[in-house]
């Protein structure tokens, strides 16, 4: 039967990991945004002279050193508050969470069904320490409730029979997983021919605005402005990585159907906890490679 698992009935450092490593893309996408707007301010101001009798300086001028400044300001915030490295790390964490919970409501290794429960919960929560070391460096962002690190829920899916279990990490993993990584990709992909079209079009405006300036059709740098508009679009794309992620939830997606095949084939206790354990993998192949591209440090909890 199929159980729906909600934020509460996880450990407490999941919710942790997970709120903090939002909270920090949120600012991060946000600083990056208002960058990358500020440079392209300054391009902008950059095609015109605002001169007043008044005074002999150019106002333009001025307002794009002022968004050069704030170019800065927002370079030095993500220098000194490094809120990538906590997306990155808090992501990170609480995926490796959640695949360690999975392994113990699964009596998959390193939580043999053959120990005490005392043994099996000293392991559990000696694996979340290692993980929350990983998180000592960042601003965590707690929330209103914690709650324990091993849940009820938990100990009832743990206890419970093979054919639940089984049934439990079809539905509520695996199935689930599967929609998250095929619904994730779809919407990847579609942003990555969003934002292609985009620039082509920006291109070919540029092709029409250095045609116009060489035959003198146009004075000031439209060109070099629509040339600030592609890069920026690229060194967005680069942040949000749309083809390349579009492209590895595809692959776990489809690996995923693999692993759904295999569930009804298992017969013992041992054999499913090879399966879960090795089931786990197609996760955390995905989460490694998600890491290794970002520089974040493994928490060596995967195993």
């Amino acid at each position: 039967m199929a159980v729906s698992l909600g934020e509460n009935d996880f450990p407490a450092l999941n919710g942790v990991a997970d709120r903090s490593s939002l909270e920090a893309q949120q600012w991060f996408l946000r600083a990056t945004r208002f960058r990358l707007l500020a440079l392209l301010g300054a391009a902008f101001f950059g095609l015109f002279e605002w001169t007043f009798p008044q005074t002999p300086a150019d106002w333009a001028g001025v307002l794009s050193a002022t968004c050069f400044v704030t170019t800065l300001v927002v370079e030095i915030y993500m220098l000194r508050g490094k809120p990538e490295r906590a997306w990155y790390e808090g992501r990170a964490a609480a995926e490796s969470v959640r695949t360690l919970t999975w392994r113990y409501m699964m009596r998959a290794d390193p939580f043999s069904i053959d120990e005490s429960v005392r043994e099996v919960d000293d392991r559990f929560l000696g694996r979340l320490k290692d993980v929350l070391g990983v998180l000592k460096d960042i601003d965590l962002v707690t929330g209103n409730a914690l709650g324990e690190q091993i849940t009820p829920v938990m100990r009832e899916i743990r206890a419970s029979s093979l054919e639940r279990r089984m049934s439990i990490y079809d539905l509520s993993r695996v199935c689930d997983q599967q929609e998250w990584y095929s619904r994730k990709a779809k919407w990847n992909r579609d942003r990555a021919a969003a934002w292609t079209m985009a620039m082509l079009c920006f291109e070919v405006a540029g092709v029409v605005a250095a045609i116009l300036k060489a035959t003198g059709a146009i004075r000031g740098d439209l060109l070099g402005f629509v040339g600030a508009i592609v890069a920026a679009m690229t060194a967005w794309l680069q942040t949000k990585q749309h083809r390349t992620l579009a492209a590895a939830y595809s692959v776990t997606a489809v690996e995923l159907s693999s692993v759904r095949s295999r569930i009804a084939h298992q017969r013992t206790n041992a054999d499913w906890a090879k399966f879960v354990s090795d089931a786990e993998e197609a996760f955390s192949r995905e989460h490694t490679l998600w890491k290794a591209s970002r520089g974040v440090q493994p928490t060596g909890t995967e195993s």
